[in-house]
């Protein structure tokens, strides 16, 4: 009721009208599209956080890359410290010498002080 009483009050004619009418439903359209659609803005922000998301996720793998590439730069002949392999063997493989004491500490009693030696 509040149309017709609009159309008839400014003497609006059909043509004018429909094409107005148009205009506002393919207005409306492309608002909805631009906001909603596949390629709209809710979907783009959604996007972006998940290309946020695997981007940190990239750098960690990277730095993890890194560090193994390290790891094995420093097994080379040229840069093997070997005081430091044999604390690693000693330590990991439990590796000792013939005449040599090995004194080990109980990780349970280590309030304690307690030491075994074997």
């Amino acid at each position: 009721m509040f149309l017709y009483d609009f159309v008839k009050k400014h003497n609006i004619t059909k043509l004018l009208f429909i094409t107005y009418f148009s205009c506002l439903c393919l207005t409306m359209y492309f608002f909805f599209c631009t906001v909603f659609g596949s390629k709209g803005l809710i979907e783009y922000f959604s996007l972006r956080s998940k290309v946020i998301g695997r981007e940190s996720e990239k750098r960690e793998l990277l730095s993890k890359i890194h560090s193994k590439e390290n790891m094995v730069n420093n097994m080379s002949l040229e840069s093997l410290d070997l005081d430091l392999l044999d604390e690693q063997a000693r330590k990991v493989l439990g590796y000792a010498g013939k005449n040599e004491i090995v004194i080990f500490q109980d990780q349970e009693n280590s309030n304690n002080q307690k030491t075994t030696i074997r």
